[in-house]
């Protein structure tokens, strides 16, 4: 869990704010998000950015749940420098809460 107050923002393939980030794990994301999606198959590119590393990761996901709080997604075809970067991320969350 990534609190809402870490900013831990989801961009879009323009750059553009799609989202905040709430959740990361090693197979995808669930995120606030800035519109709604609908499940419709679609591969999409954002860029995860965590500000205080200053941590940018490009991905592909396709969407597994919507509602209207919150977006869940599903990694597809996450490269290796990527997965790194994810693991980074989720690290420095995971012993945050556990302090």
């Amino acid at each position: 869990d990534i609190s809402h107050q870490s900013q831990v923002l989801v961009l879009d393939a323009k750059g553009r704010q799609t989202g905040i980030l709430r959740q990361l794990a090693r197979g995808g994301f669930m995120m606030e998000p800035d519109r709604h999606y609908t499940e419709d198959g679609k591969i999409y590119s954002f860029t995860i950015h965590e500000p205080t590393e200053d941590i940018k990761v490009r991905v592909n996901a396709r969407l597994r749940f919507a509602d209207q709080q919150y977006a869940g997604f599903e990694f597809v075809d996450l490269d290796p420098d990527a997965a790194v970067e994810i693991g980074q991320i989720i690290g420095k969350y995971y012993e945050h809460t556990k302090a």
